[in-house]
């Protein structure tokens, strides 16, 4: 059953492709009228203020809200389906597809905006080829460009924030075609960047990285600048490894490891989400994150590498 949302609302989401896709589905249903990009963690700690003219959308569950759509593994084993809540959180390729379906789907929506669906899920789900890796274009490019891993937000020198260009695109994508898209003055300086750095963040995966059986640590800690690219192409680099771990210095005294499943070899049966869950992070079975103490970072990354060799 459908809630009814009575007046526009705040959507709070994830800064990514996935959330810009909720964005977007939300604003075509003419449902919000303003947007708080938000980190998952804040969300989880109740670090974030919610209320009933709240929409959370691919974030963890926080009390008081209005609505929630999440398609997070990690969030059944926290407890939050245990929660009274409306709206819907269910397995599904991206957090954007729970709520086209809730919404009716393409009855609904129409045709206009199938590419947006098929590529965020695509996306989410990480079914990318080598060739799309290495060499991105049309949504590909621009979910890896949209996606804050890739480390974008780093580099100041861009005319608008990153915020600001999910709230311009949210609104574009309902009626320009991907093209268009890229061809946007704010998108384009990004693509620009994104393509000068893919070389030197190669470079800098072979230099920092480890492997451990079958597992590729990738330990960027004190590293400066961190290059930015997309999260694939250590995968690509190093094809025989099926899980990465990838560290980076967090804010406020922690440590970060981001670990997911590679998708070119994919034979690990390993619940990536479940292992993070366990450290105060959360995910999917394929990818998760966590973050800890730096004064215990040490300690966990060893207890990662051996959760996570086959």
């Amino acid at each position: 059953m459908v809630t009814e949302v009575p007046d526009k609302v705040r959507l709070l989401t994830r800064s990514d492709f996935d959330g810009l896709a909720c964005a977007t589905l939300l604003l075509e249903l003419n449902l919000v009228d303003s947007f708080k990009f938000v980190h998952p963690k804040d969300v989880q700690d109740g670090l974030i203020e919610v209320n009933k003219n709240d929409i959370l959308a691919n974030v963890p569950f926080a009390k008081g809200c209005g609505l929630w759509f999440d398609h997070h593994s990690s969030e059944e084993e926290r407890g939050s389906l245990k929660e009274e809540f409306a709206g819907r959180s269910e397995q599904a390729p991206s957090c954007a597809r729970v709520i086209y379906n809730y919404y009716g789907g393409s009855s609904k929506f129409g045709a206009n905006l199938n590419e947006l669906m098929a590529a965020v899920d695509k996306a989410d789900a990480a079914q990318f080829t080598v060739q799309e890796i290495l060499n991105p274009e049309g949504w590909v490019l621009l979910a890896f460009v949209m996606d804050p891993r890739t480390g974008l937000g780093r580099f100041r020198q861009f005319r608008i924030s990153n915020y600001q260009l999910m709230e311009k695109l949210a609104n574009d994508i309902r009626y320009k075609s991907i093209d268009q898209i890229l061809s946007d003055y704010d998108v384009r300086e990004r693509v620009d960047l994104y393509f000068e750095q893919t070389e030197l963040f190669k470079k800098m995966v072979r230099k920092y990285s480890t492997v451990h059986n079958n597992v590729l640590v990738t330990d960027l800690r004190g590293v400066d600048p961190i290059y930015s690219g997309n999260r694939f192409i250590p995968y690509a680099l190093c094809p025989d490894v099926n899980i990465s771990i990838w560290a980076i210095e967090g804010k406020l005294g922690n440590s970060v490891f981001t670990c997911g499943k590679s998708i070119i070899n994919r034979n690990s049966n390993k619940n990536i989400g479940s292992v993070m869950l366990q450290y105060g992070g959360g995910g999917h079975f394929n990818v998760g994150t966590c973050q800890v103490p730096h004064e215990q970072a040490e300690q966990i990354l060893e207890v990662l590498i051996q959760k996570f060799q086959d």
